[in-house]
């Protein structure tokens, strides 16, 4: 599952490198969004995973659980670059987006 975190961190980094050219907020906004995301996902599939074999219903609690802490990691990031490093929205969100979207990616390929 090494691809589900490799895959949206070149990514990120594709993006951030394209913003650089806008400015040097704009890519910082676009990386650490994308981070945000890749860590939240790291966070969530050692949150759902690391239990070991239990119960079907600690299993659903744990999952969602591990769902809810990465959204708060995402949230997390995106409200402190926003409101304390005035971080610019659309690069912050572009990079949320793009991390997302390649994470599907990696995970549905085979």
């Amino acid at each position: 599952m090494l691809r589900a975190a490799v895959y949206p961190l070149a990514a990120v980094i594709v993006l951030a490198l394209g913003f650089l050219l806008v400015s040097p907020k704009h890519a910082l906004g676009a990386l650490l969004s994308g981070l945000a995301v890749s860590a939240g996902g790291w966070v969530a599939a050692r949150m759902a995973l690391g239990g070991g074999v239990q119960a079907a219903g600690s299993a659903m609690a744990r999952l969602i659980i591990a769902v809810v802490a990465k959204w708060a990691v995402v949230f997390g990031v995106l409200i402190v670059g926003f409101l304390v490093f005035r971080l610019p929205a659309l690069a912050l969100l572009a990079g949320i987006a793009v991390g997302l979207m390649f994470q599907v990616l990696a995970l549905a390929r085979r």
